[in-house]
């Protein structure tokens, strides 16, 4: 039998969301205990929305539907696919695959509607999760809150998420003994085009005065020109 096995990288799924490595092993086994060996482990750590492709789930469905393999161990329903009802009916008495948390079975006769029904509640539940996150980042970024890494020369603040000037002092340069901060970089860039420098020019001239960028890496023309078009 083959496993499948899949973790969301983006939500915090609770506790039901075990890791790769704790589903393997439930996986392990139970096949050990059904008197199946496991041919090959498919692990995924990616959203199993309509939107992700997913490679290693394409190749485990392909592998039970033309019976190359006889079983596919699965976690859990949510862990499957959060397609619902599309994702699951053409198991349903073709190929067996075992749903080990809500102990179903597709070949079983018994198990159909139930398989059906917990799909249809997976894609319901992720629905949902996907319009609150929306909904909420939405507001959070009509209240002026930051939600990213701050942009070079910005902070954003702990509580309120807010953007202001980032005063802390970053870099010496050697020559003048003058501690700069990434605020004083910034507003250097634009009045030095301002007054018709080019952002090549002001590159080689950072770099000369040795004035790196918050990565400790040389100032380019297209890192200029990108805090000029869009600072935030």
């Amino acid at each position: 039998m083959d496993l499948l096995l899949r973790k969301s990288k983006v939500v915090r799924e609770g506790e039901r969301a075990l890791s790769i490595r704790a589903q393997e092993e439930r996986g392990r086994a139970w096949a050990a205990e059904h008197g199946y060996c496991v041919r090959k482990v498919w692990r995924e750590n990616l959203s199993a929305w309509s939107d992700v492709r997913r490679p290693r789930y394409d190749a485990a469905m392909a592998a039970v539907m033309n019976g190359e393999v006889p079983c596919l161990w699965v976690y859990a329903l949510d862990r499957f696919s959060r397609k619902g009802a599309e994702a699951v009916v053409p198991i349903l008495g073709k190929a067996r695959v075992i749903f080990d948390y809500e102990r179903l079975d597709s070949m079983d006769e018994r198990d159909r509607r139930w398989i059906i029904d917990r799909a249809e509640n997976a894609r319901e539940y992720s629905q949902r999760l996907s319009y609150n996150v929306t909904k909420t980042k939405g507001q959070q970024r009509n209240e002026g809150r930051w939600l990213a890494k701050a942009p070079f020369g910005l902070v954003a603040h702990r509580d309120t998420r807010r953007l202001s000037p980032d005063h802390t002092p970053y870099l010496c340069v050697v020559k003048s003994r003058q501690e700069l901060t990434p605020w004083q970089v910034v507003t250097r860039i634009f009045a030095e085009i301002a007054g018709g420098t080019s952002s090549r020019a002001l590159a080689r001239k950072f770099n000369e005065e040795g004035i790196k960028s918050s990565t400790g890496k040389f100032w380019r023309a297209d890192s200029i020109r990108a805090v000029v078009i869009h600072p935030a």
